[in-house]
């Protein structure tokens, strides 16, 4: 057993020590060659930044508003075959590849009368409207997935009091369930975030990845590899590795202290 133990701690260790010198490396290049940026790229560093956090947290808020409900009703009322084949149609982006996602999205709003219309209505092809769409499509099945389980996990006996109480099942969902779990809810929106944040596939397709317009940071991280310098690249490696620790190092905490808040 101890050895076991041993082995498992090793093993730990050296995945650690390979993950640190990967993020590691950025930094030695930067500290080698130097932290200059030219003033054109850290412009579009600037835009492509917060146009990142504008739309992750829109596409967060619109996955999360409409994963909660979804997941909830999924949990409780669908059993067998209907819940199979929802639970398949709506986790099905994760089994696609984000170009493949982008490229469905692309036809569906050029091609399809009722999507050529909407792109006529709200311009979503080659818009910031684009980027939150593509985001939604990737990030509501994360949403979802994570909502489901937390209410599957959920005991049903606070939902029999809250019935009983003369609580309808969306004032127990609104009014009761999701503020006991609230600190849950914000971890889950944390990752459904993160995932918007990170995507490039499906938003440089629907985006158009128009420089100055609709460039998100996966995006200026892509194009920097291959038009800027390598003291560019590292700089910008850096800032968006700090932006993923931090991020998974809040959503951690919070599902940590979710735990042990409250007795689920």
């Amino acid at each position: 057993m101890k050895r076991d133990d041993t082995a498992f701690k090793y093993l730990a260790i050296v995945a650690l020590l390979l993950i640190l010198l990967l993020a590691s490396t950025p930094i030695m290049v930067a500290l080698s060659r130097g932290f200059a940026i030219e003033e054109e790229f850290m412009r579009d560093f600037m835009n492509s930044l917060l146009l990142s956090v504008f739309s992750s947290l829109t596409s967060s808020s619109i996955s999360t508003l409409l994963a909660i409900p979804l997941s909830y009703y999924t949990s409780r009322f669908l059993r067998g075959l209907s819940r199979r084949i929802v639970y398949s149609l709506l986790m099905m982006p994760v089994v696609m590849t984000p170009s493949a996602i982008g490229s469905l999205l692309l036809e569906f709003f050029t091609v399809n009368p009722i999507g050529i219309f909407m792109d006529r209505f709200i311009g979503v092809v080659n818009s910031v409207v684009g980027v939150v769409v593509a985001q939604v499509f990737v990030s509501l099945p994360v949403a979802f997935a994570y909502y489901s389980g937390l209410f599957t996990g959920t005991p049903r006996v606070y939902e029999e009091l809250a019935l009983e109480a003369g609580f309808s099942r969306g004032s127990y969902l609104y009014r009761v369930l999701l503020p006991m779990l609230k600190r849950q809810v914000i971890a889950g929106y944390a990752l459904t975030y993160a995932r918007a944040f990170s995507d490039f596939g499906t938003t440089l397709i629907l985006g158009g990845g128009v420089r100055g317009r609709t460039w998100t940071l996966p995006i200026l991280v892509y194009s920097a590899t291959y038009m800027g310098g390598l003291s560019t690249v590292s700089v910008v490696l850096i800032i968006y590795i700090l932006l993923a620790f931090t991020t998974y190092y809040a959503l951690t905490g919070l599902e940590t202290t979710g735990r042990s808040g409250v007795g689920v």
